[in-house]
């Protein structure tokens, strides 16, 4: 083998070790934005759920969710 040969073989293994730890870092980002962005959501949805269909005089409110898990 040459040594041009070698040289590409040993930074082949480099590019997969950096793609795994982008993808690594990109799910550990989103799921930091989502668990911080999770009430907000909520809240949001659960206004725009009682703006389109008000809860019932008789019926009680659900306690929210506990998101503290």
């Amino acid at each position: 083998m040459t040594r041009a040969h070698l040289k590409n073989t040993s930074h082949s293994g480099q590019a997969i070790i950096e793609y795994i730890l982008m993808v690594v870092m990109l799910a550990v980002t989103m799921a930091v934005v989502i668990r911080n962005t999770n009430r907000t959501i909520y809240g949001l949805w659960t206004g725009l759920a009682r703006q389109v269909a008000p809860p019932c005089p008789d019926c009680t409110t659900p306690a929210p969710p506990d998101f503290d898990r």
